[in-house]
């Protein structure tokens, strides 16, 4: 009889204690607005919430990529557009000189023209970033690209960068480039060559001083010129491109979110009502466990 009694004992006792696992359960629930609290809540769909979870991370580092790389090619947009006008500029300049009505003094004021456009060209070539990076120098960001070689003959000018574009991971499966090395932009167009943007107006202001241009420039300006424009019709391809991945990366986010609120947050109407038939459930095996306390210990007596 007395082992019966002290299993009935035991019954109860546990399955009070589990009423009240199941009620603290509940609250935690509420407090967190969660309803996997851990992993046996829900196996399935505490796996899921992982995985979501870190593809909602990955797509976010995705877009901190991509506002990263706007950033870059933004500015090498601008810089690419300043030079394009002032390629322009040194076009209307040569046609201007080769004009037989201007005399050696019209040529020289047109020389120093062309030097301080040279110079703010170089200057754009040698643009650094908001963080410090020369933008057209490749891989070897921390060199200015190009420089004065001090060469007494043609090449004047040399280029210390490398022709490495880094590329970003923008998706999944898709990188883009952030930037153009300044050799395909500026030149030269082949190792140690004569023919940068930089060595042809140099020779250009040179014809200009001694009174005599040669007709040649013009086709000089037009491939420097070309190669501007190619580079930055390129860079707005990749922005545009940019954009679109930036708002399919939002979508993708957005659903993600939707799942995974919809596998972890809580119904708090259907938490609430369980909340209060669990604390009543409580309660009623509280009371029967305390008569049978008291009958038990009755009968000892």
């Amino acid at each position: 009889m007395r082992i019966s009694t002290a299993f009935s004992q035991s019954q109860n006792l546990s399955a009070l204690l589990n009423q009240q696992s199941r009620l603290n359960d509940t609250q935690l629930q509420l407090s967190s607005g969660q309803r996997i609290s851990k992993p046996s809540d829900d196996p399935a769909g505490a796996a899921k919430i992982i995985n979501v979870s870190q593809q909602i991370d990955q797509l976010e580092q995705y877009q901190t990529n991509i506002g990263a790389a706007q950033q870059r090619l933004e500015l090498e947009d601008s810089t690419l557009k300043t030079a394009n006008e002032a390629v322009q500029r040194l076009q209307e300049i040569a046609t201007q000189s080769l004009n037989d009505i201007n005399n050696a003094n019209n040529r020289k004021t047109l020389a120093e023209e062309v030097d301080q456009l040279s110079n703010q060209l170089l200057a754009l070539a040698n643009t650094r970033s908001a963080n410090g990076e020369y933008l057209f120098a490749g891989f070897k960001s921390s060199t200015p690209p190009f420089a004065a070689s001090g060469n007494a003959t043609a090449p004047f000018f040399s280029y210390n960068g490398d022709t490495n574009q880094r590329l970003i991971q923008i998706s999944e499966t898709r990188t883009i480039a952030d930037g153009d090395p300044g050799s395909t932009i500026f030149g030269p167009s082949t190792a140690g060559g004569s023919d940068s943007i930089f060595d042809v107006l140099r020779q250009f202001s040179d014809e200009l001083k001694a009174n005599s241009p040669q007709v040649g420039i013009l086709d000089k300006l037009k491939t420097a010129l070309n190669q501007v424009s190619a580079a930055q019709s390129s860079v707005g391809v990749r922005l545009n491109a940019l954009d679109s991945q930036q708002t399919a990366n939002a979508d993708f986010i957005l659903n993600a979110q939707t799942v995974l609120s919809n596998t972890q947050d809580l119904d708090y109407a259907e938490a609430i009502s369980r909340y209060n038939l669990q604390t009543t459930a409580l309660q009623a095996a509280q009371q029967t466990f305390s008569r049978v306390q008291r009958l038990t210990l009755f009968s000892e007596l």
